[in-house]
């Protein structure tokens, strides 16, 4: 299943109907564009927040006829209407525009009138490889050097979201630069405790193995050279890195080199939050939209 697919079948739900996304510091060319896309094709009803005088002139350049706009002066004010606008249920989830993800994280994560819930926020990035199907890498987006607790809950908002993509029962794949537990790489340890937390119960809904390393990940064909015996099994759905550098550079390494089809969301949070790259085109911010207004039909919010 890709981005396609998964929005005709979204679409094709009978409950479904078109999800508000607010838009903190809407602006931007290729953000309208992917947003006219997204009403035109019945996801989604825009509700911009920013410059008005702006936002009126983008949408109307981006043929965009159906939209609210609230008025706001700064990135942070804009980044708490976004967020009020899910709390007070006028909005089903937001979605980052030019305000810095800084901004946006604070208002999210405000003691009062905030989005935090129990669960520890990250990024999951989904990339549509060249069989058609999706996977996910985690967390490039969010979290600097997150420690073994933290890793346990990245795990667990990955798999969430891949349960909304009907995989039943993902595999995720702890990479490390090598797949044998080495005190002097800490990444291999934490693997390995995740591991043997999800063998005995601990994290559940998913098959978890590691340390691997990307190859045993994605090729059962290294996995036989080598003759290392995972669960895995070279069909990772999840990879799930060390740290947000080597998630970043993974992550842009399948958009830019392998030009694998790209989007991402926040998970954790109360509402599902699309988490925009300035560099991203209007084809990533659609797809991105797909996977958060799924998201939010999978999870009835």
């Amino acid at each position: 299943m890709g981005f396609s697919d998964l929005k005709t079948k979204c679409l094709a739900d009978s409950n479904f109907e078109p999800k508000r996304i607010a838009i903190a510091q809407a602006d931007g060319e290729e953000l309208f564009l992917a947003l006219y896309e997204a009403q035109k094709q019945g996801l989604c009803t825009p509700l911009f927040i920013g410059q008005q005088n702006r936002i009126e002139q983008l949408a109307q350049k981006s043929n965009i006829t159906d939209f609210e706009v609230i008025h706001s002066e700064t990135p942070q004010n804009a980044a708490e209407e976004a967020v009020r606008a899910v709390s007070e249920k006028r909005a089903e989830l937001i979605m980052k525009g030019t305000v810095a993800t800084s901004t946006l994280m604070k208002a999210v994560l405000a003691d009062k009138g905030g989005l935090r819930r129990e669960n520890f926020l990250s990024h999951v990035a989904l990339f549509e490889t060249g069989d058609g199907s999706f996977l996910g890498v985690t967390d490039g987006g969010l979290n600097i050097s997150p420690d073994l607790k933290a890793k346990m809950s990245i795990l667990n908002n990955a798999v969430a979201l891949f349960h909304a993509l009907w995989v039943e029962k993902p595999r995720v794949a702890l990479l490390s630069a090598v797949e044998v537990v080495n005190p002097d790489i800490p990444s291999t340890m934490e693997a390995a405790a995740l591991a043997q937390m999800a063998a005995r119960g601990q994290i559940k809904g998913a098959i978890v193995d590691g340390p691997l390393t990307l190859d045993l990940a994605i090729s059962s064909r290294a996995c036989s050279l080598k003759g290392v015996k995972t669960p895995i099994e070279g069909k990772a759905d999840i990879l799930l890195v060390p740290d947000l550098v080597s998630g970043n550079i993974l992550g842009k390494s399948l958009n830019h080199l392998a030009a694998f089809a790209t989007g991402g969301i926040i998970m954790g949070a109360a509402s599902p939050i699309i988490l925009l790259s300035r560099a991203d085109s209007a084809q990533e911010r659609l797809n991105s939209v797909i996977l958060g207004v799924n998201y939010v039909q999978y999870s009835g919010n």
